[in-house]
């Protein structure tokens, strides 16, 4: 019998181990954004008024007939004299922020980047600019560009 014992624990500790490795939490995330098309046009104007707001000032961006985003601003900061980011948070889209900067280029035009985003879903958008100069917001899988702390 004391030839089974080291069999039976190398055995207990498999079970344990298969057992723990099985939990590890990866449960999918829901889609938030299911419902909308894979990419919406933006008006620079749009994006404009963005900037135009205050920090703690209710917005609501329409960016399509079938797309608005409607939130607080939180933050609208001048970084840099080229550089200013603003980030609204929406409870319409069960607190999701839109982060995004205007930049003024060296040759003075401007440029936008951007991210709607909710660590908890799945799925967001990233504001783009398309070969014929438009901005677009296009639709993308958040766990592919954020990285969860949890898995370090």
């Amino acid at each position: 019998m004391k030839h089974f014992a080291p069999y039976a624990l190398l055995l207990l500790f498999t079970a344990i181990s298969l057992t723990g490795f099985s939990q590890n939490g990866n449960t999918a995330k829901p889609k938030q954004f299911n419902n909308f098309p894979d990419i919406i046009n933006c008006s620079e104007t749009t994006l404009n008024n963005i900037f135009n707001s205050a920090a703690g000032q209710q917005i609501d961006l329409s960016f399509s007939d079938n797309f608005s985003f409607s939130g607080n601003v939180t933050s609208n900061v001048v970084k840099y004299s080229n550089l200013q980011t603003a980030v609204v948070r929406s409870p319409y889209f069960n607190n999701s922020i839109f982060s995004v900067s205007k930049i003024i280029n060296a040759d003075r035009t401007v440029s936008y980047l951007g991210r709607i985003i909710n660590k908890n879903y799945f799925d967001g958008y990233e504001l783009k600019k398309n070969t014929d100069g438009n901005y677009q917001l296009i639709k993308m899988e958040t766990d592919r560009v954020i990285q969860d702390c949890n898995q370090l």
